[in-house]
């Protein structure tokens, strides 16, 4: 399967997913709320945060104009000690305006508390695709993963409401189904 390969979760393309993150993937609400309500502690770990330029499949995603300046910040979330999420936000430097100032600054906080908090915000129907070591983002997806998988399934959307949209796409590392059980 193609790494970047995004599809619209449908009831065919649900049959490729494997059962057991049917309802993470399909979860509509703040994925955070969730965590939070599932373990006992949740916490987030900052893996790297960078401004630069938007690739051209970005540009087009986030409505830039080409070499427009985003942020990517790469996260995993955590319950009980346990890294289950990684999660990797695209966020146009235009969309950081007076209501989103702190976005750019968000270190350990969770960025979804943020997104779900606003009303104004409107969610893309959720698109879904698996990643393999192929992908760039995979090493630091599986960083302190203790059993690496062959692939991970994840899920993204888009963000409407600021000055630009905000991608946020999020990825169940295996330790998601110790919470789960």
């Amino acid at each position: 399967m193609n790494t970047n390969n995004w599809q619209p979760l449908t009831p065919h393309t649900q049959n490729l997913i494997p059962q057991e993150l049917h309802s993470w993937l399909i979860d509509t609400g703040s994925l955070t709320a969730k965590l939070r309500n599932l373990c006992n502690s949740f916490s987030v770990h900052l893996l790297q945060q960078r401004e630069r330029k938007a690739f051209p499949h970005e540009s087009t995603l986030l409505e830039l104009a080409d070499n427009k300046q985003l942020i990517d910040r790469e996260v995993q979330l955590y319950c009980d000690e346990i890294p289950v999420v990684y999660a990797r936000s695209l966020i146009p430097v235009r969309a950081i305006s007076d209501r989103f100032k702190d976005l750019d600054n968000m270190g350990e906080r969770p960025l979804g508390e943020k997104i779900f908090s606003d009303p104004q915000l409107n969610r893309s129907p959720i698109e879904w695709c698996a990643m393999n070591s192929e992908n760039p983002n995979f090493g630091n997806a599986c960083r302190n993963v203790t059993r690496t998988p062959a692939r991970l399934y994840g899920r993204r959307s888009l963000f409407y409401g600021a000055a630009k949209p905000i991608m946020i796409s999020e990825f169940f590392l295996p330790g998601i189904m110790d919470i789960c059980s």
